[in-house]
């Protein structure tokens, strides 16, 4: 009889180790929680360039021109990592593939080494770059979007509960835009080359500017002096 007791209470303590760890398991969930525009790396801009994506200002067609100088974008992703279930979990890392617009542009890993105990969230954020080449095959979609882009992150994770590494899958998606980032850029640059232009005056005089340190005639630059006086104009419309 005792041996029958015995038998029975292991059976139930075995039925409900199991039942807590399959339920603990549905109840386990990693998210894309957000993303946020970090900065983003510029290749060096002259008067040479400026005057190219002036030009295109002027055309309608500035946002195509400033995005080729993108070396490289900077995201935050956030990701939420959730146990509503009834046992403590481990997770060591997360391991992800990024794409861009529905394009791969690469894959991401970030190290957690975190518990996650019964009932608790938390949120982890992960430094992602995106270079110039990985992100090349989606440009065209960002350019025509005008800088619209949906940042889809999707991978599996690795828990540990009741010393078993236990899969995850998780495939979230986030839109940012860069618009805002590249106008400004390109504001600041043109504003501050007008700037530049104002202070050679100054320097050397009337009808003059600095030229590889000398004050040489400005007739050479009066066509490009107009053309940046228009492309001023189009930005500063563009930021009403």
């Amino acid at each position: 009889m005792k041996k029958s007791v015995i038998a029975g209470i292991i059976f139930l303590v075995i039925i409900t180790i199991i039942v807590l760890f399959v339920y603990s398991y549905t109840q386990i969930a990693v998210s894309l929680n957000g993303v946020e525009f970090q900065s983003i790396d510029w290749e060096p801009i002259d008067k040479e360039i400026l005057l190219k994506i002036g030009l295109n200002v002027l055309s309608g067609n500035w946002f195509d021109a400033a995005f080729g100088l993108i070396q490289g974008i900077n995201l935050n992703l956030i990701f939420s990592l959730s146990n509503n279930g009834f046992l403590p979990i481990y997770i060591p890392d997360l391991h992800y593939d990024v794409l861009v617009n529905d394009v791969s542009i690469g894959s991401g890993n970030s190290k957690i080494n975190a518990t996650i105990n019964p009932g608790q969230t938390k949120e982890i954020i992960s430094f992602q770059n995106i270079q110039k080449t990985s992100i090349a095959p989606a440009s065209i979609s960002i350019i025509d979007s005008e800088g619209l882009m949906d940042i889809k992150v999707k991978g599996i994770a690795y828990f540990q509960l009741l010393g078993f590494r236990i899969p995850v899958s998780f495939e979230s998606v986030k839109q940012i835009s860069i618009y805002d980032e590249v106008k400004n850029k390109m504001n600041a640059e043109i504003h501050k080359n007008l700037v530049s232009q104002d202070l050679n005056s100054l320097i050397c005089g009337e009808g003059t500017h600095v030229e590889n340190g000398k004050c040489v005639p400005n007739s050479i630059m009066e066509g490009v002096a107009d053309i940046f006086d228009e492309i001023k104009k189009q930005v500063d419309n563009l930021l009403k």
